[in-house]
């Protein structure tokens, strides 16, 4: 997809002349663009990727300009695009890749009278499909498919056993996730994993072992095994969590918003003003906002749970003015061309991110941190932070943005402290720099080092896994 607004005239006048075009994506395997020829003149094109592996292109017109008035202009020019991927001719000829191989199914099927873990956990899928959320089951088979299938799918039940666990722990430790359709990384030994790489690795472990354990106690539930041995050789590796430090400060926000393009620019503050994954606000429509409480409602989504997510007076200005002249059923957000946002305010945003300079690790889902590392910062009660953002308990909150809660404690112990001591009450005012000197000596001065990780968190002090065992000593880094 190209950097460039193409919807702008003043942004076409200045790009360059080039053999390329410069591409939109409009989905998966369909592109509209602009092409450049060396005399200046500007054509409107499209493209698609064809059964045979090669992008098939055509001539929509020439771009308006004040010198050629017949011409198209950016809107008449998309049109006429989508009517030509819509033609029967491309539409029989187009291949999309990157779809959901799996689709929800796993890419085994168990047979036969013995009672394999393959068999177990078909038996867990089932009943998640009907008792788990959307995106969480197709996760849950996606990690099935890819690290447990291959390894363990075949072995019957009542063998599993602790080495055989031990190998699945080393396996996946070793091997580099999977990213889209890539070939496969080759393995790296656990000895040469850096520390990040290592410490999300065990997370996926402890996620697996969780699968596992679920999926083998429904197993012993339905009678399907006589022993309770294959629950109990799993056990979570030791791995301290790291809390969520990549979040902007309200400067950095405010340069975010100005340099923005003005449909990007509006999905932000809405993810600033409410802490709602990008995905709620895409589906966030009209009739959602201001109708029950003095902010918006959020349908169920990730976790089948609705939530009312409550504004300031600035927000709540925000939202209804974005609604001025929607009707109910129509969405909050649009992108610039009138529709539903797609997947590509990920480009749109990355490319603002490197162009103000921001934290380069810096996505759209920073922005749900960002919302909830200021309101914790602010002294907010965790459990009103889990609420607004949609969490069934404020484990995760204090999880993950509980580092920065020392701040708030300070502001709650000065404000309810009720006083005790007439003579210190005194010297409070006679000490006033001292105590202005110490406050400033033990308050940092980068905002973003409240509770700063240690180096060496890849390994908690306390280790509840109990786990033992020669991978004990592999992983202990």
């Amino acid at each position: 997809m190209a950097k460039h607004d193409l919807s702008k005239r003043s942004v076409r006048t200045k790009l360059s002349k080039r053999p390329g075009r410069y591409w939109h994506r409009l989905a998966v395997g369909r592109s509209f663009g602009l092409a450049i020829s060396k005399s200046g003149a500007m054509t409107w094109k499209a493209r698609y990727w064809s059964k045979d592996e090669k992008y098939r292109e055509t001539t929509l017109g020439y771009v308006q300009s004040t010198e050629l008035r017949s011409g198209l202009t950016y809107h008449q020019a998309l049109s006429a695009a989508r009517n030509w991927f819509e033609s029967d001719q491309v539409q029989k000829d187009t291949l999309v890749h990157h779809t959901i191989h799996h689709k929800g199914r796993l890419i085994f099927c168990p047979y036969g009278d013995v009672y394999t873990v393959g068999h177990a956990l078909r038996d867990y899928v089932e009943w998640k499909r009907i008792a788990g959320a959307k995106s969480g089951f197709y996760s849950l088979v996606s990690l099935i498919n890819h690290h447990i299938a291959p390894r363990l799918a075949h072995l019957p039940l009542t063998e599993f056993n602790g080495r055989h666990f031990h190998q699945l722990c080393i396996d996946v430790l070793e091997t580099p996730p999977r990213k889209g359709n890539r070939p496969n990384a080759p393995r790296v030994r656990i000895a040469d994993l850096d520390r990040e790489a290592l410490r999300k690795r065990k997370k996926t472990v402890n996620t697996l072992a969780s699968i596992l354990r679920v999926a083998f106690g429904l197993a012993w539930d339905n009678g399907e095994i006589d022993t309770d041995r294959p629950q109990r050789c799993l056990k979570h590796l030791p791995v301290a969590e790291r809390p969520r430090t990549l979040f902007l400060s309200r400067e950095e926000c405010k340069q975010m918003i100005d340099n923005a393009r003005p449909d990007l620019r509006d999905l932000i503050l809405g993810a600033l003003y409410t802490g709602c994954r990008v995905s709620e606000l895409i589906n966030l429509q009209v009739c959602d906002v201001a109708q029950e409480v003095y902010g918006i409602y959020v349908s169920p989504s990730k976790n089948y749970r609705p939530r009312y997510i409550f504004l300031p007076d600035e927000g709540m200005a925000f939202f209804l003015s974005v609604c001025v002249g929607k009707a109910g059923n129509q969405h909050v957000f649009l992108n610039a061309d009138g529709n539903q946002w797609s997947s590509r305010y990920k480009d749109l945003f990355k490319e603002l991110i490197e162009r103000t300079g921001l934290p380069p690790d810096t996505v759209f889902h920073s922005l749900r941190h960002t919302y909830a590392s200021q309101l914790v910062q602010a002294g907010t009660p965790l459990s009103v932070v889990s609420k607004q953002l949609g969490h069934a308990d404020i484990f995760t909150v204090s999880r993950t943005y509980g580092h920065l809660a020392p701040q708030s404690a300070e502001i709650e112990v000065h404000r309810r402290f009720s006083p005790l001591c007439e003579e210190n009450i005194g010297r409070v005012s006679e000490m006033k720099c001292e105590l202005d000197a110490v406050r400033q000596r033990v308050r940092p001065d980068d905002w973003r080092s409240y509770g700063a990780v240690e180096e060496d968190y890849n390994w908690p002090r306390s280790n509840l896994s109990r786990f033992s065992g020669k991978i004990l000593a592999q992983i202990r880094r």
